[in-house]
């Protein structure tokens, strides 16, 4: 379900490898008063994803937030896609053998794949480890595929935009971060014709539904 904040009539849909970490901290502060500092209790940890987790879209819950605001950050699918690459596989090693051996091995993948063969095996990779396949999944899992149920669609550029309204809301000034940027920063000039047209099918349901709203060049 998406951050529900029933005192100001207000959600947001978080969307991995869209600044969710980041809003996901803003939020917390809108709720709680604080920043928040992960934890641990009984020996396991809490990290704001624990709190707040991303899933997959739930039309019965979109139904009770009809006369809330609704707010959403959008962002390009292959730029999500190369920022998933370079934070999870390249930065995290994800897909290393050291983490992810008995799945590599009974997929038949290769580990540490170069950008070329993720792209070209991205639903095998997807389907070989959760991880994957949650960085990965089309931004339509998460959101829908009605961008005129958000009240309002934010793009990338605009993200100061957004805290700023959160900040009206919320009666003071927030303030933004920037999460999760471990990893090398790729664009879609690091990717072949073929990896590209590849990508545009595998998303063509996200350019369907949010297209207008997505920046920066799709090949």
């Amino acid at each position: 379900m998406p951050i529900v904040l029933d005192d100001l009539k207000l959600s947001y849909t978080p969307v991995p490898k869209t600044a969710c970490t980041s809003l996901k901290m803003v939020f917390f502060d809108i709720e709680n008063g604080r920043e928040f500092v992960p934890f641990r209790h009984n020996g396991r940890e809490f990290h704001i994803h624990k709190v707040y987790a991303s899933v997959l879209f739930n039309p019965k819950q979109a139904g009770r937030l009809a006369d809330y605001r609704r707010l959403i950050l959008v962002r390009d699918p292959i730029q999500r896609l190369l920022s998933a690459y370079g934070n999870r596989v390249v930065h995290h090693r994800e897909l290393s053998l050291a983490n992810a051996r008995k799945e590599l091995f009974a997929h038949d993948l290769a580990p540490d794949p170069g950008l070329e063969e993720f792209v070209t095996k991205l639903p095998r990779y997807m389907k070989a480890v959760e991880s994957i396949d949650h960085h990965a999944r089309p931004l339509v899992d998460f959101a829908g595929t009605d961008a005129g149920y958000y009240t309002r669609v934010y793009r990338m550029s605009e993200i100061e935009d957004m805290v700023a309204d959160l900040s009206a809301v919320a009666g003071r000034r927030l303030t933004v971060g920037r999460l999760q940027t471990g990893g090398p920063k790729l664009s879609v000039d690091d990717l072949g014709r073929r990896e590209i047209d590849t990508l545009r099918q595998f998303y063509a349901e996200d350019y369907r539904a949010f297209g207008r709203y997505f920046e920066g060049a799709q090949g």
